[in-house]
């Protein structure tokens, strides 16, 4: 963060400081919002866990207006009517402290920034306040894929072991599929041929369960 400007310290903290307004070395945060006419600023409030109390603003160019409580809505935009209405002169100095910056929200209407208007924001930022790091982020490593050694590769394959057997073993044809099933309707597990008791001596086929 740049340091604040030596004009800033010179004409407008060391100023607030002589009028008793500012304690000395209070402020080491400023920040200037510069708005054109419309110009907005969402209601809010301001972080109590990184800014201290009170929250100092100077108002440049022209006269304008400070709202409390107010709720907006967009597309278009629009804004709900004050719990607060606050005008703020060209050249005024506005303190908040309290109920006024920690309990109620506060914002600038565009209705309300009819001219060019400069806010100077003067702030004391914690010692504890969180902060961004302004290191650079180092890629995280991509995580390895496993390798497998030979021998694990094969284990992984060989949790089966090929059957040398399995290509001379008769296979199932579709008349025995056919001849298994019957045997299942009719509560059996053998099938007895009736061409063969026209023919000849009863011919009994003995089933497998396949």
């Amino acid at each position: 963060v740049d340091a604040i400007p030596e004009w800033v310290q010179e004409l407008v903290i060391s100023r607030l400081v002589g009028q008793g307004l500012l304690a000395e070395g209070f402020v080491n945060s400023a920040v200037i919002n510069d708005y054109q006419p419309g110009g907005c600023i969402v209601s809010h409030v301001d972080p109590i866990h990184i800014f201290q109390r009170p929250i100092v603003s100077v108002s440049f160019f022209s006269d304008s207006a400070l709202c409390f409580g107010c709720k907006f809505q967009f597309k278009p935009i629009r804004v709900s009517e004050p719990v607060l209405y606050l005008p703020v002169r060209r050249g005024s100095v506005t303190i908040l402290s309290g109920y006024a910056a920690d309990e109620i929200t506060h914002c600038i209407r565009p209705q309300d920034i009819k001219e060019r208007r400069a806010v100077i924001i003067l702030r004391r930022t914690r010692p504890d306040a969180p902060r961004l790091d302004t290191h650079p982020l180092s890629p995280a490593p991509l995580p390895l894929s496993p390798t497998l050694l030979p021998s694990e590769r094969t284990q992984k394959r060989s949790h089966r072991k090929a059957d040398p057997g399995a290509a001379h073993r008769p296979r199932v044809l579709e008349m025995d599929k056919e001849e298994n099933r019957l045997s299942r309707v009719h509560g059996r597990r053998d099938y007895i041929s009736h061409d063969a008791e026209r023919d000849g001596p009863t011919r009994r086929v003995k089933m497998r369960r396949h």
